[in-house]
């Protein structure tokens, strides 16, 4: 998301102001933290020179960003060797494509409102100088495409980046989430950026049956930084490190997926669906941390201790509590292990869905966001987390992280870049390309722009409301044996150590509008049903944790109905 490398500075020594909070040990666990025991606000850090395990970002990378510009860049899609087009692999899917869309030949070139201009980057450039392909998972299917511009060697770096991710964000109707959150991130300590850019794209297209002769204005994007080699290099750290991003990724052990790449069964491919590779191929840190994390006999604060730094950890959490990323779970993050250590840092990535997102698809599709992905029960479907989170003491530090943090995320700094933003959010928003695509109702706007300021302190509220509620919990696979069906769910759990009891449902309608068979306050988590007392056909099962406070809980299971409206906390079974 921005750039500006300063590779080849030597770090000067400094010293960082470190606050530890300062909490009684009799504080209740789930008392919000006073104020005056939080942190204090830590000095710029300017050195990329590491002190002890601390996560340390040179911030000089981000001198030059200027948050409220546009950059106009023009691309010129070639048609050489390939015998796609441009048309082609935007609709790659939508013409029942497989795999990957390939990647066209392209020139590309900085400019002003009117073209190209002489003296900005990649101006008079006559051959191809990158490749320019769609982008993201999604967003694949969406009308209007991202897309990721590699750089050929020749062409040299833009903006000390060799990579320009081009992010449409369809789904965002404010359209500054993404640049919000980093630009926000910059000054959080143990923590890392990305530096962003506003792009306005113009594309030429030559591979259409009758070539483009003008430029074509496809709107306004966001270009945001690369997590590789070249980022690791450009914000002082290790590029000779591993660097993973996760996909699908629980921190389970995968046993048959995440091996060592000297292993003879290794499938990178198969690897890289639970972890996309982008540094060393040495995994033999990760596989050891990983061992460690599902080993139940070592305590969960020794792993933290020897594979993680505490305060990044927690700091990634806060962070994503209180901007309600509910896309972090699995996937929409980074993991960092320099050379010669073995910490791993989370680090940033991938911030269109938080910011109250998930309330606006709400409006669209009935049922999109779950109950569990509101609050700390996000999170608990990952091994590490869960681990972490059985351990009081390590919940009274998130507490106070996120007091912390939220002294960063304040609505005068946030007001202070959505006014630099505005003049450019709400003009792109409001015309052809950008308001063709916008799957919301454009009269929500500045209701959804205006609202950002407010959406830290309204998530951290519903964070101390999930502290209080029961965990989720997965609903077991149905087991049929002499005449009857056995229905298993795995034993919730709360944080206060409240009794838990089980409401069971069965329905022949996913909404749960009429239910037939049904036993409340269960303290088992097993329910034994005849044969005889089952209807025939399709039939649905849920199961409703209760505490003894009243508070409650669903499965993590869910269902897409007919109507495009999502059923949580159920599963389906047929009864023939």
């Amino acid at each position: 998301m921005k750039l500006k490398n300063k590779a080849g500075l030597l770090a000067l020594a400094l010293t960082l102001i470190i606050m530890i909070t300062g909490c009684s040990a009799s504080l209740n666990v789930f008392e919000k933290v006073d104020s005056a025991s939080t942190q204090k606000e830590q000095t710029k850090q300017v050195n990329a020179e590491p002190k002890g395990d601390q996560l340390l970002e040179d911030k000089r990378v981000y001198d030059n960003d200027k948050e409220d510009s546009v950059i106009h860049l023009y691309v010129t899609v070639l048609n050489k060797e390939s015998l796609e087009s441009f048309y082609s692999i935007n609709h790659w899917y939508d013409n029942g494509n497989t795999g990957d869309p390939p990647k066209l030949d392209a020139i590309v070139q900085e400019g002003g409102p009117n073209g190209p201009r002489e003296g900005d980057w990649g101006f008079g450039t006559n051959s191809p100088n990158s490749s320019i392909e769609i982008r993201g998972n999604s967003s694949r299917f969406v009308s209007q495409k991202s897309y990721k511009l590699k750089l050929a060697e020749s062409a040299g770096l833009w903006h000390g980046q060799t990579i320009i991710n081009l992010n449409k964000h369809q789904y965002d109707l404010t359209r500054v989430r993404q640049k919000l959150s980093f630009d926000l991130f910059r000054d959080i300590p143990n923590f890392t950026s990305l530096r962003t850019q506003f792009v306005q794209l113009h594309v030429k297209d030559l591979t259409a049956p009758t070539p483009d002769q003008q430029f074509v204005d496809y709107g306004l994007f966001t270009q945001i930084e690369q997590p590789n080699k070249r980022f690791l290099y450009s914000h002082g750290l290790d590029p000779n490190g591993n660097l993973y991003k996760a996909n699908l990724f629980e921190f389970l052990r995968y046993p048959e997926k995440l091996k060592l790449a000297s292993d003879p069964d290794y499938n990178k491919d198969e690897f890289e669906s639970i972890l996309q590779i982008k540094g060393s191929e040495d995994h033999e840190n990760l596989l050891k941390m990983l061992d460690d994390v599902n080993n139940y006999k070592i305590s969960i604060n020794d792993v933290i201790d020897k594979y993680f730094n505490r305060e990044n950890y927690l700091t990634w959490l806060a962070v994503n509590l209180l901007m309600g990323n509910i896309d972090t779970d699995a996937q929409n993050f980074f993991l960092y292990n320099p050379l010669n250590s073995q910490k791993f840092y989370f680090l940033p990535w991938d911030y269109d869905a938080a910011w109250g997102q998930q309330a606006e698809e709400n409006e669209k599709h009935k049922g999109y966001t779950a109950k569990w992905q509101l609050g700390i029960s996000n999170y608990w479907s990952s091994v590490l987390h869960q681990r972490f989170f059985k351990d009081p003491d390590n919940i009274k530090e998130l507490t106070q992280k996120v007091e912390e943090v939220s002294k960063t995320l304040n609505k005068q700094k946030i007001k202070e870049y959505l006014d630099k933003y505005y003049p450019i959010a709400s003009s792109y928003i409001n015309k052809s390309p950008d308001l063709e695509g916008v799957p919301f109702k454009i009269d929500n706007f500045e209701k959804s722009y205006q609202n950002l300021v407010n959406i830290p302190e309204q998530n951290k509220q519903i964070f101390y409301e999930s502290l209080e509620e029961p965990m989720p919990i997965y609903l077991g696979e149905i087991v049929e044996k002499e005449g009857s069906y056995e229905f298993t769910w795995d034993p919730s759990y709360d944080f206060q150590s409240d009794d838990l009891t089980y409401d069971f449902q069965v329905s022949q309608t996913i909404d749960f509008s009429s239910v037939y068979i049904e036993q409340k306050d269960l303290s088992s988590t097993s329910m034994k049903i005849s044969r005889e007392e089952l209807k025939q056909g399709k039939n649905y099962w849920r199961v409703i944790i209760k505490d003894s406070k009243g508070n409650t809980q669903i499965a993590f299971d869910r269902l897409e109905g007919d109507d495009n409206v999502w059923y949580n906390g159920v599963r389906d079974f047929f009864i023939k």
